[in-house]
């Protein structure tokens, strides 16, 4: 019997999924969490790096992307267990990951990501930077453990990365950009081409949150595992895409000197918002 993931009680689902993984993976190359089919159309990825606060990035770039420009599964529910291991029930999206595709032949990838880059810049959301929900912002550019806390403010950024920004004499202050939506991990593996060969879907929202349009340019350089073919051009056309202001250029260099001195130094908790 199909299990009914709406009506589903939380145990049902966990035990399930658990029943499920000794019948393979979907995506046996995924890093971390383990993704399976659950049911023809849904698919549940789990593990300890999967939250809240993923489901509900995820959820909001479903609910306000252009589908015709890309897709975003739907999510149908997160639930979480006694070891706070996070379980991600979604659409299955059937087609072709980047990973798998030679981009000599499909020379128009490049071009639909950076049109896809372009459109997330246009989608706003509030005053309060990184993702939805109390957890930091994680990924390349917050150093290997993320941020403990979630920014409460663009004032409360510019403070995190001062600090890091005061070893080289330098300071930024992002309030004067519009906080927009960002992937921030558009790596070739959460990517998938569709079996139609015209829809392109962006996987793994867990590093996702609402930032200055050029963190999403700042991030590319640093995704895992460097891929020439695919960051090299895809940087250069997100670059010529954007014509960043001089100011943009300069700050998006101060975040980057602050992913460097994360990575480098060890810093105190970050105090709590005034």
């Amino acid at each position: 019997m199909e299990l009914d993931v709406t009506t589903a009680s939380n145990e049902e689902l966990i035990q399930f999924c658990i029943q499920k993984e000794e019948e393979g993976a979907v995506s046996a190359d995924i890093i971390g969490p383990t993704v399976v089919k659950v049911t023809p159309t849904i698919v549940v990825k789990w593990g300890y790096s999967v939250t809240a606060t993923e489901a509900a990035m995820q959820e909001f770039a479903y609910k306000n992307v252009n589908h015709d420009i890309v897709r975003v599964p739907r999510v149908h529910r997160f639930v979480q267990d006694e070891l706070e291991r996070g379980f991600l029930f979604m659409d299955y999206v059937p087609g072709q990951k980047l990973s798998d595709l030679d981009l000599t032949v499909h020379t128009d990838i490049i071009p639909r990501i950076t049109n896809i880059i372009a459109h997330l810049g246009q989608i706003e959301h509030g005053q309060k930077p990184g993702p939805i929900g109390e957890q930091g912002p994680r990924g390349y550019l917050w150093g290997d453990d993320g941020v403990n806390k979630a920014f409460m403010s663009v004032a409360h950024l510019n403070r995190y990365l001062n600090r890091r920004l005061s070893l080289r004499n330098d300071s930024i202050d992002l309030s004067p950009y519009p906080l927009v939506l960002c992937h921030m991990d558009l790596v070739r593996r959460n990517v998938i081409l569709g079996e139609d060969r015209k829809s392109i879907c962006l996987l793994d929202w867990g590093h996702a949150g609402f930032y200055p349009r050029f963190y999403e340019l700042a991030a590319l350089p640093c995704m895992n595992p460097y891929d020439e073919p695919y960051e090299k051009p895809l940087i250069a056309a997100v670059e010529s895409m954007m014509q960043l202001t001089d100011d943009e250029k300069r700050d998006m260099k101060l975040v980057g000197y602050a992913r460097a001195a994360t990575l480098r130094w060890l810093f105190p908790e970050e105090p709590e918002e005034a």
